[in-house]
């Protein structure tokens, strides 16, 4: 394993260089092989980042865009991560790009798990690039501490490569990529604010179970490289 932390006195300034970082190496994947799979993570940490991200000059028709989780909600609805990733990131230039959304119109995310899992298989995987977040509480992605499915989830040895989450308290199921789909990323960026989480962060570089920090699971695993991007700013 290989983690490399970068750390910035503020927000702006680990956007700007993130960016750049995401640049080189989405040029270097459609030069390479034709097309770029980017995975993403949902919430409002990576906005600042999907829209300075979607104004830049890029061979945008050659990317596929897709999450790295989602709330089992419809598109209208405000929790909805393809939503989000649609008004930050899928604007302007960026537009071009293919986005494969997790929801399927399956009511049920049990019942839709095969589908989708079809769907990656055949256009997102493996991945090129994965850009992650990280909880207070040492999730990443969908993947919760003691969360019902995240043993599943932890499970390099199946084939999946989406897992249903569900979490005591949460009103509704999350579909998640699996530990092992997001070992398939060329580049992993691990996108990290505020001193809360960095202390969290700082917890999960220690050896310990991933079931308490599911964040150790790519951590520790061997024969990555992760790339931390941290700034103290909330």
């Amino acid at each position: 394993m290989m983690r490399y932390l970068h750390e910035f006195s503020n927000n702006d300034s680990l956007v700007t260089e993130l960016t750049d970082r995401l640049v080189r190496q989405i040029k270097t994947a459609a030069a390479a092989h034709g097309h770029v799979s980017l995975a993403v993570s949902g919430g409002r940490t990576p906005v600042p980042l999907f829209e300075k991200l979607s104004t830049q000059p890029l061979p945008w028709s050659e990317v596929i865009v897709s999450l790295v989780d989602e709330r089992w909600v419809d598109e209208d609805h405000e929790d909805s991560n393809a939503a989000l990733v649609r008004r930050s990131l899928l604007g302007g230039a960026a537009g071009e790009a293919r986005f494969i959304p997790m929801k399927q119109s399956t009511a049920d995310a049990h019942a839709a798990r095969p589908q989708l899992d079809e769907l990656l298989r055949a256009h997102v995987m493996p991945l090129d690039i994965v850009l992650l977040g990280m909880g207070e509480d040492g999730h990443t992605a969908s993947l919760f501490p003691s969360a019902r499915g995240l043993s599943e989830a932890l499970d390099i040895s199946r084939t999946e490569f989406c897992s249903v989450i569900e979490v005591e308290g949460m009103a509704y199921p999350r579909m998640t990529l699996t530990l092992r789909s997001l070992l398939t990323a060329r580049y992993r960026f691990l996108y990290v604010t505020g001193q809360r989480k960095f202390q969290v962060l700082e917890q999960a570089f220690q050896p310990g179970a991933a079931e308490e920090l599911p964040v150790r699971a790519i951590l520790h695993y061997p024969g990555i490289t992760t790339h931390i991007f941290y700034t103290p700013e909330d």
